[in-house]
């Protein structure tokens, strides 16, 4: 799919003649998570990720997926929070510069539930390096989330231009989630339909930060937290994001 501007001058937007060559994939065909291509995430204080679990329970393989979710704490390991939940990362391990990153995923939906699959920057604080959301889901939503963070849209300006979208979904099903990495602009899209184009803007400072660094997969069950509110129905666990596969493509001249 080609990047689509809509609402940029042809003349600011990339104009390469290439393809996008596959060059890494995981598809999650074996037993055990690729321990060189990813990392379980620990828990931190954040938001997202201050329910991480190391529980072996909470992150596996099956059918050719990779299943990452959250429970109600049940006790069994050491953790004191009232709910436990997995995710992966790749970083130090597979990170990728001016490139496409593309997942497919479902998940189930539940009160209090926020799955992600997004980027960040190998090596840089946030938000100098750059984050990219790629989907973030919210409770009962039929839509998606997909949105991009930088020290410009944290302090500076954050609606122009405009950094964020929403994309229907196929709810219950798996749904195919896409970034492009462009020198001078991002270009989302849900299921090969065009959802954003965030342009870099010449002469704005630390507005476009992409184009510099590589970045790594972050893969996140959460639950819980101040955007998506609190997990009120616990008979609605467990939470589940399945990942059928993760692929990056970068550019070749045709």
């Amino acid at each position: 799919m080609a990047c689509s501007p809509h609402h940029i001058a042809k003349d600011e937007v990339e104009q390469d003649s290439y393809e996008w060559e596959l060059v890494w994939e995981d598809d999650f065909n074996g037993t055990e998570l690729d321990s060189k291509s990813w990392s379980r995430v620990p828990r931190g204080s954040s938001d997202w990720n201050n329910t991480m679990s190391s529980r072996e329970d909470l992150v596996y393989l099956e059918d050719g997926n990779l299943v990452l979710l959250g429970k109600v704490n049940d006790g069994t390991g050491t953790e004191t929070t009232t709910f436990v939940t997995g995710g992966v990362a790749g970083m130090s391990k597979k990170t990728f510069a001016l490139a496409k990153f593309e997942v497919r995923a479902k998940f189930n939906h539940v009160t209090g539930f926020w799955p992600a699959i997004w980027l960040l920057a190998q090596g840089k604080s946030w938000p100098n390096g750059g984050e990219i959301d790629i989907m973030e889901h919210l409770n009962f939503d039929s839509f998606v989330y997909q949105t991009v963070h930088s020290n410009y849209t944290q302090h500076v300006n954050d609606k122009n231009p405009p950094h964020s979208t929403t994309a229907r979904i196929q709810t219950g099903d798996y749904n195919v989630y896409a970034v492009e990495i462009h020198k001078d602009s991002l270009c989302f899209s849900v299921n090969d339909k065009h959802t954003l184009t965030y342009p870099r803007v010449a002469g704005l400072t630390d507005q476009f930060p992409w184009a510099d660094n590589s970045f790594y997969f972050i893969l996140s069950n959460q639950v819980e937290g101040s955007w998506v509110g609190s997990a009120t129905r616990p008979e609605q666990f467990p939470t589940e994001l399945r990942i059928d596969w993760v692929r990056v493509y970068q550019k070749k001249e045709k």
